[in-house]
């Protein structure tokens, strides 16, 4: 913890919404490019938070599982496994494309 007479950084926020988390902070904390970050709200303002490790370590598939439910209302319901299958032949339907052009 620094000390409270130290003032905290500083950083501004860029056009997307964006901010950066300095350096020392992003090592301390465990913060790589694509890592999630949790935003909660507080009585002081926003903390932001380093997602717990079992949601990091989620595929993608997990991550977006659920998320469109709304959307699917009345649709044949699509179990994870045929999500992934999905995925993986659309990728690779792309990578052969990708190689032989």
């Amino acid at each position: 913890m620094r000390p409270t007479d130290e003032k905290p950084p500083t950083m501004k926020v860029f056009n997307k919404g964006q901010v950066v988390i300095p350096v020392a902070l992003r090592k301390k904390y465990g913060i790589k490019i694509g890592k999630e970050i949790e935003f909660v709200e507080t009585a002081e303002g926003i903390l932001l938070k380093a997602a717990p490790k079992e949601r990091a370590d989620e595929s993608l598939t997990e991550k977006l599982f659920g998320r469109f439910a709304r959307f699917a209302q009345g649709k044949t319901v699509l179990k994870k496994s045929d999500i992934t299958s999905a995925t993986e032949k659309e990728f690779i339907q792309e990578w052969e494309n990708d190689t032989t052009n």
